[in-house]
């Protein structure tokens, strides 16, 4: 079995347990927040479709995810910008905002299993998130999650940096006084797997039950969070 592959079985884990020797220890978890946390994507896809529905574009959402998923709103923006062939209108940050939050509705889940992960994991754990810090902190406040961070939360837009740079996470590292050799990332989108390659640290992608193919750039991807503890 390759690196890369785990399964429920358990299989996988003890394939990459053998390679634990060579590497050294792991000081902080920096974990996304959309995807990983809490599953917000398809609320903030679905601002951005009918954004993309104002600028005359028809979106689907097999292709709003393909489009949107880990990237910067304003990138979005500009990405239905170039599509359409039309500025945005002036309030569309707000537009896609308030329409995300409208789907959301009141309440707000934790990704199955992700809290009792937080519980098991007795290392330094920080969010890392292309979101504002505001935002990053009322969704895990609605989800149950924030004490697990407490303030250890890391914006993009404080580090005026976003995924897939590596400058995010590598002020995460910084800030927390925690080599980049010594960070393990936790990420569902490409956008983000590649900002921690990047980086230089240890990334696991979580695939929340999708298959995967095969990754050859050591990334270890794993489909449900009963197996973060045995992973990291």
């Amino acid at each position: 079995m390759r690196r890369s592959e785990v399964d429920m079985s358990g299989a996988g884990l003890g394939a990459v347990g053998v390679e634990r020797a060579g590497r050294p220890p792991v000081g902080l978890v920096v974990f996304d927040l959309d995807g990983v946390l809490v599953d917000t994507q398809h609320a903030e896809d679905g601002g951005l479709v009918r954004l993309a529905a104002r600028m005359g574009l028809t979106i689907g959402d097999e292709q709003a995810s393909e489009l949107f998923s880990g990237k910067r709103l304003a990138t979005c923006i500009e990405l239905l910008e170039t599509l359409s062939g039309r500025p945005a209108p002036e309030d569309a940050v707000e537009f896609v905002r308030t329409e995300c939050e409208r789907i959301i509705g009141p309440r707000l889940d934790p990704v199955d299993g992700v809290e009792e992960a937080l519980r098991r994991i007795p290392l330094t754990k920080c969010v890392a998130s292309n979101s504002p810090r505001d935002l990053i902190e009322r969704r895990l406040r609605a989800s149950g999650l924030l004490d697990y961070f407490e303030d250890r939360l890391c914006s993009a837009y404080d580090a005026s940096v976003w995924k897939p740079d590596p400058g995010l996470f590598l002020s995460a590292a910084a800030e927390h006084r925690v080599p980049p050799s010594e960070c393990l990332i936790i990420e569902d989108s490409e956008v983000g797997v590649r900002a921690g390659v990047r980086a230089g640290m240890r990334v696991l992608q979580f695939t929340n039950g999708r298959s995967c193919p095969s990754r050859s750039d050591g990334v270890v991807t794993f489909a449900h969070m009963a197996q973060l503890q045995d992973l990291i």
